[in-house]
């Protein structure tokens, strides 16, 4: 039975996804025009409007882009797992109504704040709040979403608990897990990471606000247990579209080409379970620049880190192997079905550059969290060229596919401007790469992460590398978002209406494939991975080289 033919959507369920999605794309397009300025104030050819103007861009997409609309899709995503995945009622549609105003007032409260004049970034480190009046509605905001994001949490988990007939048994609990889909399950296992973080946040934003309004002198000491907090709950936050986006890749892998798993469901839901085991210890390579710390708790968290990214790299392996097999079943060559897969789905598109842009960004990031590379390009435009392929690549590409597909089951609308939409997520992708690879060579050449401009005395070469990182792929990026945003909403507004979910999702759907020859082996998929991890190796290799024998210059005047 292909997917569309399973998706029943109760229409509580389908007003409240349209609001939390609604609302996502709204702060996307915000965050979009925070980066546009960002552009065009840091990059070399253009230098456009003032520095003031650059931290408070920076402020305003950093809240609005990797924490309010990643807080909303996947607030989104956690609702469709307990409902339209397993065909369940929400427990309480009011709570989760509350939680849905609860964390657009708080995206309201830091849009204002930003307004304001509160340039911060997302850390809002506590000593700025002393430089910034409007900061205290930054704490405010982070404390509104946790509680909003909690209320709905609770939903799903009631939800869940509702699903099981003997909720005493532990035979009931194992067939319902053996049952449900492999998304629902990553939800599932997604909360053992999200409850422990919003605890965090309560613990570490609600003394911030209150030392904030009080306007007292932050204690250096107060301004440490902060900053170290913060980087639990943000770590935390960081992994959480890792795992939410593994779980959409399933979806849109079965959507797109009809693929099923050649192993066991139960082989990648356990692999699931593998990031609340490795992601809350590994927080310490956030601070491997940190005079606190021992050599030896540095050695252990970089190590451990190394750990983070393997449930990941199995997830990848497992979905690349869907696609293998399910082309070889329809008769197709070695290496013959990979020109044969819907690359003008704009759906199958997003999923595929979202995997190639984690990729990237993948690679950049196994660099990074290196003990003795990190404190040496921590601070440089290594990371922001590493962020971008992971979030705005890796997660956003693959939340967009998702939005393709889902918005027109929502709305029952055909998805306007298709033509459009089948490049989009290709462009999208090529910028990505394009801004970190260049980005990549910025950091290593010694290009500070968060100056507003490079100053006279920069080497010729460092606006070079910006221009060609952000001029070139900050602005294509920048296009295929406002295509993105433009899609979706001429969709709401002019899609054309149909009668029924067949309908809805003609041109983006999963082809009509054959199935001519039994094959359950995933070799090509063994690809991939391991270029990943000779990647790894080479990169590594690079930047030791390359660092040992060109000195950094951090200092710009």
């Amino acid at each position: 039975m292909a997917l569309w033919q399973e998706i029943k959507i109760e229409p509580q369920d389908r007003r409240l996804l349209i609001a939390f999605g609604g609302s996502g794309l709204a702060i996307m397009a915000i965050g979009g025009l925070f980066a546009l300025l960002m552009l065009l104030v840091r990059t070399p050819a253009f230098s456009m409007f003032s520095s003031n103007l650059y931290y408070q861009a920076i402020t305003g997409h950093s809240l609005m882009m990797f924490i309010f609309w990643l807080g909303f899709i996947q607030t989104a995503f956690l609702i469709a797992a307990g409902t339209v995945l397993i065909q369940r009622r929400l427990a309480s549609y009011k709570l989760a109504w509350t939680g849905w105003a609860l964390m657009v007032l708080a995206a309201l409260m830091a849009l204002i704040g930003v307004l304001r004049g509160a340039s911060v970034s997302y850390h809002a480190l506590l000593p700025l709040s002393t430089q910034f009046p409007s900061t205290w509605q930054i704490y405010l905001s982070f404390l509104l979403l946790a509680l909003g994001m909690s209320f709905v949490v609770v939903v799903f988990i009631t939800t869940i608990i509702g699903a099981v007939e003997r909720r005493g048994s532990l035979t009931s609990w194992a067939a319902f897990l053996q049952r449900i889909p492999i998304a629902t399950f990553a939800a599932m296992a997604g909360l053992f990471i999200a409850i422990p973080g919003l605890i965090a946040a309560f613990k570490v934003f609600s003394p911030a606000l209150i030392l904030t309004l009080q306007g007292k002198p932050i204690d250096s000491l107060v301004s440490n247990l902060y900053r170290m907090n913060w980087h639990i709950v943000f770590h935390i936050y960081h992994y959480i579209p890792a795992l939410a986006l593994v779980g959409v890749a399933y979806i849109l892998v079965e959507a797109t080409t009809d693929a099923k798993s050649v192993y066991a469901k139960q082989v990648a839901k356990a692999l699931f379970l593998l990031y609340p085991f490795f992601v809350p210890p590994t927080f310490i390579y956030h601070l491997l620049v940190d005079p606190n710390l021992t050599y030896t708790v540095k050695f252990v968290g970089s190590s451990l880190s190394l750990l983070v990214g393997v449930p990941t790299v199995l997830h990848m392996f497992i979905i690349l192997g869907m696609l293998e097999a399910r082309m070889r079943r329809a008769g197709y060559g070695f290496f013959s079905w990979f020109r044969h897969l819907p690359w003008g789905n704009p759906v199958f598109g997003s999923m595929i550059m979202g995997m190639v842009t984690l990729f990237v960004g993948g690679l950049l990031a196994y660099v990074l969290i290196q003990e003795q590379l990190a404190p040496t390009l921590h601070n440089t435009f290594v990371v922001p060229a590493y962020i971008h392929p992971m979030a705005a690549g890796g997660a956003n590409i693959m939340y967009m596919g998702a939005l393709y597909y889902g918005v027109p089951v929502l709305l029952g609308r055909r998805l306007w401007g298709l033509r459009m939409a089948r490049i989009q997520p290709y462009l999208m992708g090529a910028a990505l790469v394009i801004m970190s690879a260049f980005g990549a060579g910025a950091g290593l050449a010694g290009v500070p992460r968060r100056y507003a401009s490079l100053g006279p005395e920069a080497p010729a070469s460092w606006s070079t590398w910006m221009n060609l990182s952000l001029g070139v792929g900050g602005i294509l990026a920048i296009i295929a978002g406002v295509s993105f945003i433009l899609i979706m909403g001429m969709t709401i507004i002019a899609g054309k209406k149909v009668a029924s979910v067949e309908e809805a999702i003609k041109g983006i759907g999963a082809p009509a494939l054959p199935t001519k020859v039994a094959y359950g082996r995933t070799i090509v998929a063994l690809i991939p991975s391991s270029v990943f991890i000779v990647g790894i190796l080479v990169l590594t290799l690079i930047a030791f080289g390359h660092l040992w024998g060109l000195p950094i210059r951090f200092q710009v005047r």
